[in-house]
Parts: structure tokens; sequence; C-alpha cells
């Protein structure tokens, strides 16, 4: 049994065994049954494509940590940029031992992140991850309507010289993403806006890039730079870690799947799809700006139609994003309120969902005018709740769940160091961000 763990991508190795099971992954005991139960029972409405969920993970992904990347260099030097492929490793080991987790007992698979928990550690298990899980969906959605307000309200200052203010694009957003949200039941719906989401994430990275070697090459005054600045690599750790972020979100991403047996390859494509982009806009950002960028990147780049081109992608990217969010969230809070069809007939079902969805949209708004502290929220965010989905609950969860003692020397160590990474940008990275939090609060009020 040891063997098998001394490889963590050895799930996604598959291999032709007969004519009539040519997709069957050669893989132990363990992953057989994985394979197995992931192709029993599923649905026959669900008719996710897996193109559709590497989509909905490159969405999700890749969004606005983006735009933080190269202030993060600034941070923590260039050997930061070591942290982004460190941490793409980290983030696709976890998105294919959580999935696992799923179906550990051999007989069914789980449905939700919190039952993972529950499984591994009792109440306190469920309750740690469901708690942290709607931290994470609830507030990621209000960084994603601030970033977009915050845009809206500088192109229609900037072209029009119109300002509605921040609170008035939000409503707006809200307004926008409401539709969405409320006729896309599930996942699988929503991997068709996605899929623009997606593409103006491209294209947004491609106008950062473009701009920022243009800046660099025109630039008589090149900027400073930092090669390691260990003060500022715990900061660095957590924001990278939330550019990761979504774990939390994969198994329902998982469930929308008509092969779900596909998960390994369509996630490691997507991570690294998005470890692509993070290094690109990182690095040409810092060697661009270098001691003088800010967050988010674009504050700095210079004003033209590639810039405005980029602001507006970047507003289509989070409006699209937010749905996937909010609707994992409202999934699972439905099933706990009974807004299902097996309670209720369809038009009552529909009627309970609207009321409820509009209410978190409500909700999200409202913090979001509240607290528009775009930058310094999305480090706590990354550092309180990110670290712990991404590096350090599914590593517990699959040493207690599949058993510790069974595992090589090599796993271990790999699993320890990947706790210990977590735990560091966990606690650092959530004082430092509590800190630069409240200092802006108290220039607020001033």
């Amino acid at each position: 049994m040891a063997e098998e763990h001394d490889s963590f991508y050895s799930d996604s190795i598959y291999s032709t065994r007969s004519s009539s099971d040519s997709e069957a992954p050669l893989l132990g005991d363990e992953e057989l049954l994985v394979y197995e139960l992931q192709n029993k029972d599923r649905p026959n409405n669900t008719k996710g494509t897996s193109f559709g969920a590497y989509i909905n993970i490159t969405c999700l992904m890749a969004g606005i940590g983006v735009l933080g990347l190269p202030e993060t260099l600034n941070k923590g030097g260039w050997i930061a940029l070591g942290i982004i492929i460190v941490s793409m490793l980290i983030a696709l080991y976890t998105s294919i031992i959580i999935i696992k987790c799923l179906y550990h007992n051999g007989k069914s698979r789980l449905s939700t992140y919190g039952e993972i928990g529950q499984d591994a550690f009792g109440t306190f298990g469920k309750y740690l991850v469901e708690f942290f899980h709607n931290v994470t969906l609830i507030g990621v959605s209000v960084l994603y309507f601030i970033l977009a307000a915050e845009n809206l309200n500088e192109l229609a200052s900037h072209h029009y010289d119109t300002d509605l203010g921040i609170k008035i694009w939000t409503c707006i957003c809200a307004a926008f993403v409401s539709v969405p949200f409320i006729f896309a039941k599930t996942l699988k719906e929503v991997a068709i806006i996605s899929i623009f989401g997606a593409f103006a994430t491209l294209f947004c990275i491609i106008a950062i890039v473009i701009l920022s070697f243009e800046h660099w090459r025109d630039s008589t005054d090149p900027p400073s730079y930092k090669i390691l600045d260990l003060s500022g690599i715990p900061t660095s750790l957590a924001t990278i870690s939330f550019s990761y972020g979504g774990n939390n979100v994969f198994p329902h991403i998982e469930e929308s799947m008509q092969k779900p047996r596909h998960w390994n390859r369509v996630v490691t494509a997507a991570i690294c799809t998005c470890a692509i982009m993070y290094f690109l806009v990182a690095f040409f950002g810092y060697l661009a700006y270098g001691d003088t960028t800010v967050n988010p990147i674009l504050k700095v780049l210079p004003e033209g139609l590639l810039l405005t081109s980029a602001s507006i992608l970047i507003v289509i990217h989070v409006l699209f994003t937010i749905p996937i969010l909010m609707t994992s969230f409202a999934m699972e809070a439905e099933k706990f309120l009974n807004i299902t069809r097996e309670h209720h007939s369809k038009i009552v079902e529909f009627l309970l969902r609207t009321v409820f969805r509009l209410f978190l949209i409500l909700l999200s708004v409202g913090i979001a005018i509240l607290v528009p502290c775009f930058g310094d929220i999305m480090a706590l965010l990354g550092a309180l709740t990110t670290c712990l989905f991404v590096f350090v609950l599914p590593v517990l969860f699959y040493l207690k769940l599949f058993g510790w003692e069974r595992m090589s020397y090599l796993t271990l160590i790999w699993n320890v160091f990947v706790i210990i990474v977590g735990l560091i940008g966990f606690v650092i990275g959530s004082i430092s961000a509590l800190n630069n939090l409240f200092e802006d609060f108290i220039v607020t009020k001033k």
C-alpha cells in the first residue's frame, strides 16, 4: 500500500485495461475503489462535461488574486515566484485527495466538504469546515463585488465623467449577478457563463503582460527590486494561497461531471493553466514596476485602450464567477432548509429558492458596501480560510480517513510539509492582515 502513496499524482495515471474498460486507472485497490464508485449511481440529469468542469475551475481560481501577485513579489522578493510553483503543487495534490476523501468509505460518495470533516473528526470537523467554507464563499463573493464596482466606477468617471460611487455600482453589479444566480440552479448551468469569464480572464492577463512589458522596455528610470524579504514571505504566502483557492467548491464541480473519473486530469489542467497565468502576471508586473507596484496592478498600468479593455474584462470575469461561488453555497444551504423538489412542488421550490438567493445577494452587497478594504480583506481571507482549505484540512482529512500508518515516510514528510506551510500562512498572514485592516479602518474614520 505504501508504494501507491509514493507519488501523489499517481491517481491521474490512466491506462488501457481491456476493450470494455478502456478508461480504468492503473491504480491500487484504494484508488480503484474510488474509480468504481465514481461510475456508480451517477444521476441521469448530470450532464456536465469535463471541459465545463475545467472552465469552472479556471474561472473560479484565476480571479482577483492574480491582480495582487506583482505586489506580492514586492513584499517577498523574486523568491516569491517559487512560492507560486510550490503552492501550485500543493493545490494540485490537495485537490486530488479531497475528492478521493469523498469516496473513502467504499460504499457511497459523500456530498460535501463538511461531510468529509464529519467522517474524519466528528461533529467538530463538520462545523469547522462548514464555518470556514461559508466564510470563504460569501467573503470572496464580497471581494468580487467590490472589485467590479471599483473598476466600473473608475471606467465611468474616466470615460464619461460620471461618478455614481462604489455603493451604487455595487448594487448594479448585484442586479446583474442575481439573474444567473437565481435561474442557474446547479453548477452545470453556471458552467455556460463561466466560459465567458474564463476567456475574459485570459485576455485580461494578456493585456497586463503586454502593458507591463512595454512599460519596462520604455522606462528610463528602472525601479528597485528585492531578491528575498523574509518579513514579507508569510504575507506573500497567504496572498498566493488565496489565488489557488476554490477547492471547497470542488466537490460540487466533481459532482456535476458526467465523467467524474476524469477529475484528476481536469483539475491538473486547470491548476496548471492558472499557475502559468499567475507566473506571467507576477513576473512582468514586478519587472515593470518593482517597489512601486500596488494591489491591484491595474492601478499603475498606463492608460489607454488596452487598460480599459483589461478593466472591462476583469469586471466580466468577476461578475461571471460570483454565481459559481454563491451557487455552491446556496446548494448546500437549500438542502439544509429543505428547499428542494423532494419537499415542495416545482413552483413553490422556485419561489422559495428565489427569495433565499435574493437574500444572499443582499447580504453580500451589504457587507461589500460596509467593508470596502479590498487588498487587506483579500490577504485576511487568504490567511484565514484558503490556507486551511488549500493546505491544512485536505491533508488532515486524508491522513485520518485513509490511515497515515499505511503511508510511506516520503509521503508523510510531504504531508507534514504541506500542513506546516499552511499553518505559517494561516497564523502569520492573519496577524499581518488584521493589523493592516485595523489601520485602514482608523484612516477611514479620520
